[in-house]
């Protein structure tokens, strides 16, 4: 048997393609009765149109035109990472109610993720969403996102490998009506991402006011109105990577002791000192506080603000009916007020142990709360290092 005689027996439609598509023909074209000729021919005419697309098919190879591309659904490229075609769209265009406000933090420049204890930035591909009931009454609903990691800014989890799997949920912003703007994260779509971590779970940080979304090119769109977000639209997603890694070289605290940076990064004074007396209690307009004397024994800080610290004995107000901070004991403290008036807060101290430690004043956030152990001087040498 000859190539052409087999390439023949291959191109026969078997009947049930040929009923199929006379059955289609059939559907799209009704025939008046009286065109039995037309009737008759269908069987025919469906045999040919297979054979026809058979051949075609075979001999695909030997056209000389170029293929079309098909469209890119985010992925790779040529070694390129590539997201989904983007809408020109803001995140401000999204409707707002005063229940999706009360949950808004405005952020207006990546400084701003890090005072609020950023996990990391990361690269990463939506691999499945999956929509969720809301938690509280005034949202919308939530979704549920399957991310693949394709990249970490920094701080990128100990053992792991690239990509890794994580999940994150996200409250629903908008998208009220099919063509309304919202916030959700789309599937296999590419993003670059502010991640923070609480209670072991994984969430989205600032998606009101940005979503940095990796289009069809490789380029950011931030959706965001705002100046500095907005100055990273059609640069490659390196570039703001990149600027997020310089962050954290020019202050290793912003990483590794987020709660101590975003204090330092208030402006108030920090000092040691010892609690001479265990206080008198006042009252302001109705908020009471505790008015101790103290000593300052050691200046590490000098604030921004109008407060200037010196060694020696001055008088400390502590907000609250109780005074946390005891007679004869010593402390690592940010002050803050007046030149006349100065207070500190009992979640922004650390006692001095005997042995030289520091322990966080309070339980839950505390702006020692990560340095818990170190001694005075290596707090010192810390913040020296972040200038």
């Amino acid at each position: 048997m000859n190539r052409f005689q087999r390439m023949k027996d291959q191109l026969v439609p078997s009947e049930a393609a040929q009923n199929e598509l006379r059955e289609k023909i059939e559907e799209e074209q009704p025939m008046k009765k009286n065109h039995l000729w037309l009737k008759r021919a269908l069987p025919l005419a469906a045999g040919l149109l297979l054979v026809l697309g058979g051949t075609l098919a075979y001999f695909q190879p030997w056209r000389t035109e170029p293929p079309i591309d098909p469209p890119i659904l985010g992925g790779q490229t040529e070694g390129k990472i590539v997201g989904l075609p983007v809408k020109n769209e803001l995140l401000s265009d999204m409707p707002s109610d005063p229940g999706t406000q009360m949950s808004r933090i405005l952020l207006a420049s990546l400084r701003d993720f890090f005072d609020l204890e950023l996990h990391s930035f990361v690269l990463a591909r939506v691999t499945d969403t999956r929509e969720l009931s809301p938690e509280y009454e005034y949202q919308s609903g939530r979704q549920r996102v399957m991310l693949e990691v394709l990249e970490w800014a920094y701080d990128q989890p100990l053992g792991s490998q690239e990509p890794i799997t994580i999940t994150l949920t996200q409250p629903i912003y908008g998208g009220c009506t099919m063509d309304e703007q919202t916030n959700l994260l789309r599937k296999g779509g590419v993003y670059v991402l502010p991640l923070v971590e609480f209670e072991g779970e994984f969430w989205l940080m600032g998606d009101f006011d940005v979503l940095f979304e990796v289009d069809e090119r490789g380029l950011i769109y931030s959706h965001s109105s705002f100046e500095e977000f907005a100055a990273y639209d059609g640069k490659p997603w390196e570039a703001l990577m990149e600027a997020v890694r310089a962050i954290v070289r020019d202050n290793p605290l912003v990483a590794q002791y987020p709660r101590l940076a975003r204090v330092l990064r208030e402006g108030m004074g920090l000092a040691v000192i010892a609690m001479l007396d265990s206080g008198t209690v006042g009252d302001a307009g109705g908020s009471p506080y505790v008015s101790q004397q103290a000593r300052a024994e050691r200046i590490l800080r000098q604030g921004t603000g109008l407060v200037r610290l010196e060694e020696g004995e001055f008088t400390i107000n502590t907000a609250g009916g109780e005074a946390q901070a005891r007679a004869g004991e010593r402390y690592l403290a940010f002050i803050y007020g007046n030149e006349i008036e100065y207070s500190f807060e009992s979640n922004r101290a650390a006692r001095i142990n005997a042995d030289g430690t520091i322990t966080p004043l309070t339980e839950g956030w505390n702006a020692f709360s990560q340095m818990r152990g170190m001694t005075v001087d290596q707090v010192q040498m810390l913040m020296d290092k972040a200038g």
